[in-house]
């Protein structure tokens, strides 16, 4: 039996532009999406997803990060003490030589199988758990690879073992560095900020999933923080689809380009709907 949960999305014209260039600014009020135009592929986006009773177990979650030191933030009790907070998801009874929460399944390895698209479109989302009076957290990179070695222990992402980059917030399709980041505001969440609500959603492209080496069947997401002083940030995979496409602004007040063009930030002016689908834990 599948649940289908519709959850609407208002996305008012979005016109502010971060001082950083190449920064996407979700935190402002009204900006809630943006597409990803990384070059070669088809158009990607992100969006601010609000899911309620996503607490601990019931994400379906597959990666949480949290910096054990004290460069920017408070400071917890796991990670490489480092200031900044990155991981990926990895099955190894030794995740600390980054910052990945070895708690139970909660970080893990996860096969290509596990994975399901919809019209389109890989969904990845994302819990931070800010609190308090500074709600904001940077989103610095996110990566996804294709490998064929399980329950990798790297200190370096750049070292992964037998992997493919399928796709990256800061390298666009012909290998360019862009750097580029994205602001968000957990207080943006009608819960409020902290965890049992979700954050953010990517859709990324399946465009980018067509050409995975037959061996590598194993799906690797690293990501990295800035800004962060609260709990872990999660990572979870669902199925979600825009019920309609985007409508977008096209005068040049109501349209951002940020970088060298990859990144346009999406002028919304209309509702729009987004839907979840659920399976039953037998799925």
């Amino acid at each position: 039996m599948k649940l289908l949960k519709r959850l609407t999305l208002v996305a008012t014209c979005c016109f502010a532009v971060s001082a950083n260039a190449n920064e996407i600014n979700l935190a402002t009020p009204g900006m809630d999406l943006a597409v990803l135009n990384m070059g070669n592929q088809g158009n990607s986006y992100v969006t601010v997803y609000q899911q309620t009773g996503a607490g601990s177990g019931n994400l379906g979650s597959f990666l949480r990060i949290q910096e054990g030191g004290n460069g920017n933030g408070n400071g917890n009790s796991n990670g490489d003490g480092n200031g900044v907070q990155e991981g990926f998801n990895t099955s190894t009874t030794d995740p600390y030589m980054m910052d990945q929460h070895p708690s139970g399944n909660f970080t893990r390895d996860v096969l290509f199988s596990e994975l399901q698209s919809l019209n389109g479109f890989f969904a990845f989302i994302l819990d931070v758990n800010e609190t308090g009076n500074d709600n904001e957290i940077v989103l610095t990179n996110l990566m996804l690879f294709s490998t064929s070695t399980p329950t990798q222990n790297v200190d370096d992402i750049n070292n992964l073992q037998n992997s493919t980059l399928l796709w990256s917030l800061d390298w666009d399709d012909n290998g360019a560095f862009q750097d580029n980041s994205i602001r968000l505001d957990a207080s943006k969440n009608n819960n409020g900020p902290g965890s049992g609500a979700t954050d953010l959603a990517f859709f990324i492209n399946d465009d980018y999933f067509s050409s995975i080496p037959a061996s590598q069947n194993n799906f690797v997401l690293y990501a990295s923080f800035d800004e962060f002083d609260s709990g872990y940030e999660e990572w979870a995979h669902d199925t979600i689809a825009f019920t309609e496409p985007p409508t977008w602004v096209t005068e040049p007040s109501g349209m951002a380009m940020l970088g060298l063009g990859l990144l346009t930030v999406a002028a919304c002016v209309r509702r729009r709907q987004v839907s979840q689908v659920k399976h039953s834990d037998n799925c």
